[in-house]
């Protein structure tokens, strides 16, 4: 693969851990990080607008916001994307950027960048799922006053953050049952030594419900409704993974319910880690780009 130049904008460490990584084979310029400690060049407060060009930027994931965030950065203002990209991002450029939107999409097709979302990847989605497993666990340590060891654990959803999230608290010797709707699912669930629990079996359901001393949900779906959030105990834990809440409202958690909101957990305990599994799924893009293009 030919020497890239990269633009990194934006986000947290895991950005600036997956420039690093980028940077072994290829230019990389952060902008934005003045404030982090990195070896890496920062164009936030260049002046000349040539001063860099860019054959691919890679900007954040965009969570909530359609804008870029700067934590790192010491500045009250800083370039939109718009700007950023129109400034530093050479013409026929190459955007990374995690959640693509409607937006970002029409800006790119109309000035003729290329857009990837690193988010949707296969092979990002599996290994971001090692993280946020490791970080689930990590949480329920840290919010239960009882050992996991020995602990009643539901999980709902049995993708890859799910099957991973069982096979952790299950090491632990917690007794481990996880809820999914698949036929499929649930006979993996069986097969690997869990408890399984159908969605469409309510009374199953509601049971697993109030056995739960740790209620961990990896689905982006409402399955806590009214009826079945009554069935928990007052002093269950209920950490929440997915990208959207799985209640329609808390004050429909029973009193003593401890809610503990953990989106975003690689960037969080594993920035490291999660830098540089962006980093590679970019690689992994632009190597198939080249051999897609004869290896130009």
């Amino acid at each position: 693969m030919k020497r890239t130049d990269f633009i990194i904008s934006g986000g947290d460490m895991r950005m600036v851990y997956a420039a690093e990584r980028l940077s072994a084979r290829h230019s990389a310029a952060l902008y934005g990080f003045d404030g982090a400690d990195t070896r890496l060049r920062d164009i936030t407060g260049d002046t000349d607008p040539g001063a860099f060009a860019a054959d691919c930027a890679v900007l954040p994931i965009f969570a909530g916001s359609r804008e870029i965030k700067y934590p790192l950065s010491g500045r009250d203002e800083l370039l939109p994307w718009r700007e950023l990209l129109t400034r530093y991002l050479k013409p026929g450029g190459i955007v990374f950027a995690g959640r693509v939107f409607p937006e970002l999409e029409g800006f790119c097709a109309e000035k003729g960048f290329a857009l990837y979302d690193y988010l949707s990847r296969e092979e990002l989605e599996i290994l971001n799922a090692v993280p946020t497993a490791e970080g689930a666990l990590a949480a329920a340590i840290r919010e239960t006053d009882a050992a996991v060891h020995g602990a009643n654990v539901l999980i709902t959803g049995f993708g890859r953050i799910g099957k991973l999230t069982a096979r952790y608290f299950s090491a632990l010797g917690a007794d481990v049952a996880c809820a999914a709707r698949k036929k499929r699912d649930l006979a993996w669930v069986t097969a690997l030594g869990y408890r399984a629990v159908s969605f469409s079996d309510e009374t199953e359901l509601r049971a697993a419900l109030g056995n739960a001393d740790i209620l961990i949900n990896t689905a982006p779906a409402v399955i806590l409704t009214a009826e079945r959030a009554a069935c928990l105990r007052g002093n269950t834990v209920l950490i929440e993974l997915a990208t959207s809440d799985c209640f329609t409202d808390s004050s429909v958690l029973p009193a003593g319910v401890k809610l503990v909101t953990a989106r975003g957990l690689p960037g969080k305990v594993a920035p490291v880690t999660a830098g540089h599994i962006i980093a590679d799924t970019i690689e992994n893009i632009l190597t198939e780009r080249s051999n897609e293009n004869g290896g130009a």
